[in-house]
């Protein structure tokens, strides 16, 4: 699909984190390999990423108005008109039926990144469900116009973290380099939680590296935090080398969402938390494929039991070699290459190819 545009539209804030700007760079990337153009379109967040955006080779524009909104919709469909974009995706939480209807009005191709099945009807030409939980059965009264793409075999990872030398199949007996990273906000500060209940464990020593984003409100408290650690702990913040970072880890404690499949990609262990209720099916999902210990909800944790439960999987090499050996057989790092094969074969009118695409 050489020369053909691709416009994601997809915001970025504290509240819900950069997620669904970031993994759509992972579509970009593989769109622009097959030598199509691709833009971004942001009401909220293009001055913050901007310039990671541009970097990968695409426009950004800024929608000025609320997101979500009726305005919204139509700057997005003049946009792809201005554009002339073959393909339109739409990610995240706020695009109702309402907007979905009102951007698939025109000529342009609609991909719906829908990440819980609860965006019936389906009036789209794509349909993306990445997640661990996702199967058929979520579709089973799907209809005949989208073609769905359903899995992990769909998750979409970016180049960075594909072209990085992943960790061979060695596990320490001891998990002592320890990763904490809840995306690029955690408005609940959640991370304080996990450094107190690590402070409860005192042997064996650990090495704990902090990353937040830019736009977490809670760097004083975590600063103070980790200089006043049991443990040899450091801060990160706004991190432009993650799979490096993630490559040093023998354990990540981390939330529910896409940064789970960098984590299974890069082979290394998880501990999750579920901070939002968007996440609380994907976390349940990577603890039932016995490819992470999910440590149920973050408000009702309480430290003791946390730091319990931690030092159970920091001390259990061979649960946390069963944890990386079923995470590697949910991802794969060719999603987004898959993802783009399917809209080739939607816009040919084969809606069955891309289901078979994933599968192999």
């Amino acid at each position: 699909m050489p020369t053909e545009t691709l416009l994601v539209r997809a915001d970025a804030n504290p509240e819900i984190g950069i997620g669904h700007v970031m993994r759509c760079v992972a579509l970009a990337q593989a769109w622009r390999d097959a030598g199509g153009r691709v833009a971004f379109a942001l009401a909220a967040g293009a001055k913050e990423l901007g310039p990671r955006l541009r970097a990968e080779g695409a426009d950004v524009l800024e929608v000025s108005t609320e997101p979500g909104t009726a305005e919204d919709a139509a700057q997005t469909v003049e946009l792809c008109r201005r554009y002339k974009a073959q393909w339109l995706v739409l990610d995240g939480y706020h695009f109702s039926r309402e907007y979905r209807e009102s951007v698939n009005a025109g000529t342009t191709r609609l991909l719906l990144v829908d990440d819980h099945g609860e965006s019936a009807p389906y009036q789209c030409d794509v349909v993306l469900n990445p997640n661990p939980f996702a199967s058929d059965a979520l579709y089973a009264s799907r209809g005949d116009r989208p073609c769905f793409l359903v899995g992990p075999h769909y998750a979409l990872l970016r180049r960075e973290f594909l072209d990085f030398p992943r960790q061979g199949p060695s596990t320490p007996t001891t998990a002592k380099r320890i990763l904490l990273t809840f995306g690029g906000a955690d408005q609940d500060n959640v991370t304080l939680l996990v450094l107190q209940a690590l402070d409860e464990i005192s042997e064996p020593r650990l090495e704990i590296t902090v990353v937040i984003g830019a736009s977490n409100p809670n760097m004083e408290s975590l600063a103070k935090a980790t200089a006043k650690s049991s443990h040899a702990a450091r801060l990160l913040s706004n991190v432009g080398n993650m799979p490096e970072v993630i490559s040093k880890a023998d354990l990540a404690i981390s939330a529910g969402g896409v940064t789970c499949c960098e984590l299974a990609f890069m082979r290394v262990p998880m501990f999750l938390i579920t901070l939002a209720t968007n996440h609380e099916e994907s976390v349940e999902a990577w603890g039932r494929a016995k490819a992470a210990w999910a440590g149920g909800w973050f408000d009702v944790l309480k430290r003791k039991s946390l730091s319990e439960s931690l030092r159970r999987v920091i001390g259990d090499a061979e649960l946390r070699r069963e944890f990386v050996e079923n995470a590697a057989r949910v991802v794969d790092g060719k999603g987004a290459q898959r993802v783009v094969e399917g809209l080739r074969c939607a816009q040919a009118g084969d809606r069955s190819s891309p289901s078979r695409a994933g599968r192999e």
